[in-house]
């Protein structure tokens, strides 16, 4: 997915400054969340190559998700089984 796809899904913009994470650069990243406890969040700013913005999940880890059907797939799912 691109960066206005996951805009235009509602992902929030989390800025991260160098103050903050005094790693010598300030980045960004997206995320959403879903159900309690469950979220999905891009990969930070400074990794993305080619305007594609890989999800992720700390709470399942193998997920990663690349193309915008396979997002809306994931969550079609995930309304259906545990989003009620």
């Amino acid at each position: 997915m691109n960066e206005q796809e996951l805009i235009d899904l509602g992902f929030s913009r989390v800025d991260i400054l160098d103050s903050e994470s005094q790693n010598g650069y300030d980045y960004y990243f997206y995320i959403k969340e879903y159900c309690d406890g469950l979220s999905l969040h891009s990969i930070d700013s400074t990794d993305v190559k080619d305007d594609v913005w890989p999800l992720s999940s700390h709470e399942i880890p193998a997920i990663k998700i690349v193309e915008k059907i396979h997002f809306e797939q994931f969550i079609e799912i995930l309304d259906n089984i545990i989003c009620e």
